[in-house]
This record gives structure tokens, sequence and C-alpha cells, in this order.
């Protein structure tokens, strides 16, 4: 039986000289960045949600979107990030692309769609995401126009330092 190594064990405890590995990804504290939004207004198509900024070098592990109701037939939600600085790293659908709409629900970047045990569809395998530039979380919202009162709340866990 042979021993197999992860890529940081083995930077860390195998291989001499041992190194340091990134402290966001062995022993980084968790975080938490959460905000809500309510619509106030029934003419969003294509506006930005900005709910929190990521620190330079956050690695963020897992993300949802909720909407309260239905944000109106054909709509979806890209959940991402967009650099605070131009020229810095954004991907505003690099958490969750094409999220429907349609229905109440919580999307996770992690474990894919409303419902987690057949619902797979937005999961993601490349976790963690690693923030290379401070970045505003943003949410997207295409296709039609959500009824004034929908509530939206974002939540990201990251871990940093």
């Amino acid at each position: 039986m042979a021993n197999l190594y992860a890529v940081d064990y083995k930077i860390r405890h195998v291989t001499l000289p041992a190194k340091l590995t990134n402290v966001a990804t062995a022993g980084g504290k968790m975080r938490v960045l959460y905000d809500t939004y309510t619509v106030v207004t029934a003419d969003l198509e294509d506006d930005v949600v900005f709910f929190g900024r990521l620190p330079e070098g956050a690695k963020v592990w897992d993300a949802s979107i909720y909407n309260s109701a239905t944000l109106g037939s054909g709509s979806t939600m890209d959940l991402g990030w967009q650099a605070v600085v131009s020229g810095g790293s954004t991907d505003t659908d690099g958490f969750l692309d094409g999220v429907p709409g349609t229905a109440t629900t919580t999307t996770y970047f992690m474990r894919g769609g409303a419902d987690v045990h057949t619902n797979n569809l937005n999961a993601m395998s490349n976790a963690p995401v690693a923030i290379a530039d401070e970045a505003d979380v943003v949410c997207t919202l295409l296709g039609s126009d959500p009824a004034a009162g929908v509530i939206l709340q974002c939540m990201v866990m990251y871990s940093i330092d």
C-alpha cells in the first residue's frame, strides 16, 4: 500500500525543507459576508446589486443567493465579483450563473439548486475561488423586472489570514 499526499500536506509535512502553506487554505479564519436588498421599484432588468466587498487574497468556499418571491417569467440571476479598481479580476457570474428567478428559492455555489438532493445545476467543482484583488460581490438581475418588495439575500463564506 502506498502513501499518497495532497498538495499542501506534501509541501508542509513531507518535502524537506518544509514550507508554509497558504493560510487561507490551512488554518485561516472563516468569515461571512451577508446582506439583503429589497426591491423598491419594478424596473431592475439588467441592474446590478452590490452586496459587499471581499478583501484581496480571499478564498471563497461557498456562496448563496435567495429570492423571497418570483423575479418574473424568464428571469435569472448571476452572482460573482467585480474588481474595485480597474484592471483587477472580475467575473460577474463566477459563483452562480443563470440562477432561475421564477420561484422562491435559495441557490448555493457549492451544493447546487434549491433542492440540493435533486437539483445540482449550479454546483461548482472548482472551490475555493481565489479573489486576487479587492472585489465587490455583485448580483446581476437578468430577463425581467421583479416586483417591488422582493427580498434578495446574499451570503458568502470565505477565508483569509
